[in-house]
């Protein structure tokens, strides 16, 4: 018994032993694990795959003797070095500067220009990306100075002029009393127009606006606005208006007097030129219009031959090839029938729809990057029409002056069949829908890859830019305030003056024509907005398609099942189903006047991209309507943003109210100037 009892004593001691030193043990070897994990993912955190951008530095344009920063953020590999180079692997010049991958200009000047190259280096591994840096002047009006004022005789005529200066050379328009000018029912006519030899007001293309047989209610305070993509400038002038036989100031020396009498006989002869000129250009646009009837009538026998043999082509495989991007076939053609990319290649071959539209890219010159979009990099350039219109036999140009004028490029980079064939059917809208409030699709540039597709831009750029200039500083302000700094545009420099209700009113129906003409030939635009419109310095809205995904605009988009989306401005059959017809056309058409009329504001800027989705889905998503906005528009805006497609109007019907809203609107405001009149 007491061998018993000492055994299982001895039993319990090691038990209690074995017990204590686990204990001891157990949280080294756990330990040991938690580190050795946190270092396997400490690992895989540094070395996170290939050398990348991110996001992939763009170009940018700084204004003359102000400082800047450009970044270059790279992912990806152990420990990469950024550093940036003038060119290709030139030093930076004295004044730009590189640290941690970020290109700094302290000072801008005019030799800071061109082009810089982003380099990252891990190893034997490198990525390179290229940006443009522009420093542009921004636009001074010179004439009229600030407080000039315009001495005029009753019933002589008035020459306000317009100067200005500025890299890129800035437009220039006029506004009186802060009411834009520039359309006839706005009662001034152009240069151009037919009435311009006897109408009363005439805005001269040279910026100058004449005043003819002046009367006492012309008196009143006149702005010339000077607008480029370097910015705004605005001065006034105010127009005194005498009775006959009362002296002038400037007649108050007979220096002053002879120069009254050179500047009349100046007008003279200028008007006697400009007459002159005008019957020259009718001349020419007759030609122009001949020639164009003469190609058009070339293009719809093409066509009609292409349907014929359209039976014949069913049998064979002709399919285009697509490789590195490629959009014109030159090789022999492969690919299968069925094939949606392959058919539209097929098709553009045999009628030469995009053939008659090659230009050598070597014509292209300051380019500059806007961003990148769903094909590719954008860009603005210039091109010479002189030279295009040479090529194409147009007209005789031998001894012709240079004609630059802006030209938005998408370059083709994508290889994925799907964009390809989306890259095709833009080319078709744009080459296919011909109005004056659509851009034109200006040429191809198909020798080398990529592809460019040059669309016509406009000397005041985009529309969305444009409309936040209008916004005067209180209302940037209360802006801010409402929906918080992240989504805030930097204050313009200077405003322009504030749109009207009539000018508003244009803007939309300029809109809903160019809708109602894609809407006529079968063609959707699929990402109205006004990101996507630009505007003249003659106030004429033209839809476009710069679609900048990544880039100033990139945070109006969302990525949804591997797709970027403009989900704000989409209806939710487009955003849910991908269901895109005129219908959601409509709708996106709704939310651009909307941003017309709120001088650009995000779409539900208060929520970020989850909820506006969450809100689609449930169909929780309402619009709420302007307070500024004339009630009949409102009311058609809520039917274009009816939940149930079929319950939205048609684009014409849209452009019939718009129509009459203008009219209305128009009618209103030459009452009310009546009436004011006869108070006076």
């Amino acid at each position: 018994m007491c061998v018993i009892r000492s055994f299982l004593l001895v039993m319990l001691l090691l038990s209690d032993f074995e017990q204590s030193f686990g204990a001891e043990v157990a949280p080294h070897h756990s330990s040991h694990k938690i580190r050795a994990h946190k270092s396997s993912r400490r690992h895989r955190a540094i070395n996170d795959g290939e050398l990348r951008f991110e996001p992939e530095p763009y170009s940018k344009k700084l204004k003359l003797n102000t400082s800047g920063k450009i970044h270059c953020k790279v992912a990806g590999g152990l420990a990469p070095n950024v550093q940036w180079f003038l060119n290709d692997e030139d030093p930076l010049p004295e004044g730009v500067t590189s640290a941690n991958g970020t290109l700094m200009v302290a000072d801008a000047e005019r030799r800071h220009s061109g082009q810089y190259t982003c380099k990252a280096v891990d190893g034997d591994k490198s990525i390179t990306s290229k940006i443009h840096l522009d420093v542009v002047v921004t636009p001074r009006v010179l004439e009229p100075t600030p407080g000039q004022q315009l001495h005029v005789t009753l019933g002589q005529t008035a020459a306000l002029h317009c100067r200005a200066t500025g890299d890129p050379p800035p437009t220039t328009h006029w506004d009186r009393n802060l009411a834009i000018l520039g359309k006839p029912q706005d009662g001034v006519d152009l240069e151009d127009s037919a009435n311009a030899t006897t109408a009363r007001l005439v805005l001269m293309n040279n910026g100058t606006l004449l005043i003819r047989n002046v009367s006492a209610p012309d008196a009143d305070r006149y702005g010339c606005t000077a607008g480029s993509a370097a910015g705004l400038d605005r001065n006034e002038l105010v127009l005194v208006v005498h009775q006959e036989g009362e002296l002038l100031p400037q007649e108050s020396s007979g220096v002053a007097g002879k120069a009254v009498v050179v500047s009349i006989s100046v007008a003279g002869a200028y008007m006697v030129l400009v007459l002159a000129l005008m019957l020259y250009c009718r001349r020419r646009r007759l030609r122009r219009r001949q020639r164009g009837e003469k190609m058009e009538l070339e293009m719809t026998e093409g066509r009609e031959k292409l349907v014929e043999d359209g039976e014949e082509d069913k049998q064979k495989v002709n399919g285009a090839a697509l490789q590195n991007g490629r959009l014109l076939a030159h090789d022999k053609d492969s690919g299968a029938d069925n094939s949606e990319v392959s058919g539209i290649s097929r098709a553009s071959k045999k009628s030469g729809q995009f053939e008659h539209l090659s230009i050598p890219r070597s014509l292209l010159v300051e380019q500059i990057t806007l961003g990148r979009g769903e094909f590719g990099e954008v860009l603005l350039a210039k091109i010479d029409m002189s030279q295009v219109n040479k090529l194409r036999n147009k007209e005789s140009l031998d001894d012709a002056e240079p004609k630059l004028r802006p030209v938005l490029v998408k370059a083709l980079t994508t290889k994925d069949e799907v964009q390809l064939a989306e890259f095709r059917r833009q080319l078709e809208l744009f080459s296919r829908v011909r109005h004056d409030n659509m851009v034109r699709l200006l040429g191809l540039c198909s020798d080398a890859d990529p592809h460019y597709m040059l669309l016509e831009h406009t000397d005041w750029g985009e529309l969305k830019k444009f409309l936040i200039a209008t916004r005067s500083a209180e209302e940037n302000a209360e802006y801010i305030a409402r929906v918080g700094p992240a989504h805030a545009h930097p204050a313009p420099r200077r405003s322009c003056a504030p749109l009207a209700p009539q000018h508003r009113a244009l803007l939309a129906t300029h809109l809903a024509a160019a809708a109602a003409k894609c809407a006529a030939v079968r063609f959707t635009h699929r990402d109205i907005a006004a990101r996507n419109c630009v505007i003249t310095s003659k106030l004429q809205l033209k839809l476009s398609y710069p679609a900048l995904t990544r880039g100033p605009d990139s945070h109006e988009y969302f990525k949804l099942h591997e797709q970027v989306i403009p989900l704000r401005w989409l209806p939710p059959e487009a955003v849910l189903e991908g269901d895109y017809s005129t219908k959601s056309d409509v709708y996106m058409f709704a939310v651009t006047v909307w941003e017309i009329y709120t001088k650009a504001e995000l779409p539900f800027a208060k929520l970020n991209d989850n909820s506006v989705l969450e809100r689609v889905k449930t169909g929780a998503l309402e619009w709420t309507i302007p307070d500024c906005m004339p009630e009949a528009m409102g009311e058609l805006l809520k039917r274009c943003w009816s939940k149930s497609p079929a319950d939205r109007p048609q684009f014409t019907e849209i452009y019939d109210e718009l129509t009459t809203i203008l009219q209305d609107i128009t009618s209103e405001n030459t009452s009310q100037k009546s009436q004011e009149k006869v108070e006076e």
